[in-house]
């Protein structure tokens, strides 16, 4: 997919990149200093949120003090930069959305559906932050709707070691393009899997899954018996399924 851009009749102060997107800055000015672009325009991820995102930065920079719009992260937090990427919530430009893992939550629409927030085990250590870098397991079959519902998928959240923060949210299965935004917040407000673990959630909720991965993070031991006692079962119901198909 690229940018329509060719039929717009742009005047040459806005200036356009290789794969045919409006330039813009991180407050999505163009180069033509006024004027503003926003949405498929200015290139990837072509997606609807970010489009009103990026509309929503430009009017906030045209009529808002630009001390009032105030990002995520604290300046200066490791955790919220990978790669150079911008801080979380502070940039919409295209560079930023296509490689800032705090940008934006993805979800893929799939069967079974798959979300991400936030960075995985390996962009976490590259963040050098000093501290061992952990992730924790829940598994549908885990949790009592997923035993009823919706028993084949996972959700992992990885964290920094001993300390407990969320850096991200990871879902396959049932609901998950759902489930990230829950986890979104767990990022950005910089919660801990103790905080997770110490939250009350509805009985029969997915989000039970966000406690039961909290609860591996403080005995892995016992999660991986969990998990595998869960597998067990897992495999025993499909195959009791096939053989009624049969």
């Amino acid at each position: 997919r690229t940018p329509n851009t060719q039929s717009l009749n742009l005047p040459d102060s806005i200036e356009i990149d290789s794969y045919g997107g409006v330039l813009v800055s991180s407050d999505m000015q163009t180069t033509a200093p006024g004027i503003y672009a926003a949405g498929d325009v200015v290139g990837r991820p072509f997606l609807a949120s970010t489009g009103m995102a990026q509309a929503q930065a430009a009017a906030n920079t045209i009529f808002l003090d630009a001390s009032s719009v105030a990002g995520e992260c604290k300046e200066g937090d490791a955790a919220c930069v990978v790669d150079g990427a911008a801080q979380a919530g502070s940039s919409f430009d295209p560079a930023s959305l296509a490689s800032n893992p705090f940008a934006f939550p993805t979800g893929v629409w799939t069967t079974p559906e798959v979300a991400t927030y936030g960075v995985t085990l390996e962009q976490a250590k590259s963040l050098e932050l000093g501290e061992e870098i952990g992730e924790a397991v829940a598994l549908y079959m885990e949790c009592l709707r997923g035993r009823v519902f919706a028993p084949d998928g996972l959700l992992k959240l990885v964290y920094i070691k001993p300390a407990g923060r969320i850096l991200g949210v990871h879902i396959c299965g049932e609901a998950a393009c759902e489930l990230v935004h829950y986890g979104m917040q767990l990022v950005k407000s910089q919660q801990t899997v103790e905080d997770c673990r110490n939250s009350l959630y509805s009985a029969v909720t997915f989000h039970e899954l966000y406690k039961l991965a909290a609860d591996a993070a403080f005995d892995e031991a016992g999660a991986r018996k969990r998990r595998a006692a869960a597998g067990k079962a897992l495999a025993q119901r499909n195959r009791e399924i096939r053989d009624e198909a049969q």
